[in-house]
């Protein structure tokens, strides 16, 4: 009988430790992956965040010359995380930022458009220049527009729900001790 009850805690102890080991590897791996999504959300504001100076810069370009913007709006991040956005929690979140790298594409391909007009327009007689700025002053507005009206506040859409993410995410951090932040103790 004593043998049977031995065998008995030997199977439950067994069993607990494998249970422990399983929490214990989905703690780590939940940690692991809060890293990684508080490292994506950080890249992903500073990428956004300077967006908004090329767009910025593209829309106080002066009309008089029909300058072609020679930056782009940045996509790399976002290009580069795009199989990992399932990280991300916040389905506001990925899908503002989906729709806003959507319209940044638009937004190039306006720009390529503008810069074949603008191209052309460099190589034209005055003649054929008075005729064409019309249609190249139309495209700048185009652009402008759609930069002003569009990725500018979706922009600041994505911006606050990022923003929103590292905020309730540094609220969930307990925050450590005056004392073992001077001795480096975690």
């Amino acid at each position: 009988m004593m043998a049977l009850i031995d065998f008995g805690l030997e199977l439950v102890a067994v069993f607990v430790g494998v249970v422990l080991a399983f929490e214990f590897d989905n703690f780590r791996e939940s940690r692991d992956e809060n890293k990684e999504r508080l490292r994506l959300l950080g890249l992903l504001y500073r990428e956004v965040t300077a967006n908004v100076g090329i767009l910025d810069g593209m829309r106080e370009r002066t009309t008089v010359d029909f300058g072609v913007p020679n930056t782009r709006p940045m996509r790399n991040v976002w290009d580069g995380i795009t199989s990992k956005l399932a990280i991300l929690k916040n389905d506001d979140l990925l899908e503002e930022a989906t729709m806003l790298y959507w319209q940044l594409a638009n937004l190039d391909r306006m720009l390529d458009l503008y810069r074949v007009y603008a191209g052309a327009y460099q190589y034209l007689s005055s003649e054929e220049r008075m005729r064409m700025e019309s249609t190249l002053s139309d495209q700048r507005a185009h652009y402008v527009g759609y930069i002003e009206k569009e990725a500018l506040p979706k922009i600041s859409i994505v911006m606050k729900l990022i923003e929103s993410e590292l905020r309730l995410e540094h609220a969930r951090v307990p925050q450590r001790k005056a004392n073992d932040q001077k001795t480096g103790v975690p």
